[in-house]
Formats: structure tokens, sequence, C-alpha cells
């Protein structure tokens, strides 16, 4: 991969690494103030708890790719950036543009999701 490709997968990948800590950030200050201003109806309480929950969710997935990308951000600086973790194949330019995180070709990723490697 040439230079200039791999610094603007760089910025991606710092971009949206930023965008995620700035997000699972902002689910935390929002989750203690409804905890600071717990509701009186039982109803409510109980919307409060669900809003919890999926904001908990939420910031678990953000933060599974948080680690992900920063997996990617030193493949980059090992030099490894853009190969299969698995087979050690060129992962496609399309599948890194889409998911610049992205371990795996789209083979390996295929038997990845059908829980073969």
């Amino acid at each position: 991969m040439k230079p200039s490709e791999l610094n603007r997968f760089r910025e991606l990948l710092r971009t949206k690494r930023t965008e995620l800590l700035d997000r699972v950030r902002s689910a935390r200050s929002s989750d203690a103030t409804e905890n600071e201003t717990e509701a009186p109806d039982l109803g409510d309480r109980a919307l409060n708890t669900m809003s919890r929950d999926l904001l908990y969710q939420l910031s678990t997935s953000e933060r599974e790719i948080v680690r992900r990308i920063d997996a990617a951000l030193d493949r980059i600086e090992r030099g490894t950036y853009g190969n299969c973790v698995h087979c050690g194949n060129q992962v496609q330019k399309g599948r890194l543009q889409a998911v610049p995180w992205a371990r795996h070709c789209i083979e390996c990723q295929e038997l990845q999701d059908r829980g073969e490697i």
C-alpha cells in the first residue's frame, strides 16, 4: 500500500476513534444526569432504565470498535495494515474504505462469521 494511502487510512481511523470516544463520553454524562434526576413515576423509571441499558450496549459496541481501530493503527505502524490477520492476503481496498479497521479479507471474514476461524 502506498504511503499516501496509509496516511489517508490513518487519518480516517483517528477521526473515527475521536468521534466514538466523544459519543461514549456523551452517553456516560447523559447517564449520570438521568441518575441525578430519577423520575418519581414507575413507568418513567422503567423507561430511564431501558434508555441506560441501550446507552450501555451502544457504548460497549463502540468501545469494541475503538479497540479494533487501535489495533488497525498498530498494524499501520508495524507495516502490516491491509493484510488479513488470518491468511495474510491483502484485504480488498473497497472493504478497507468501508471499514478501515477491518482485520480480515472478505473470505476470512465469512469464515469468522460462521465460527470456522
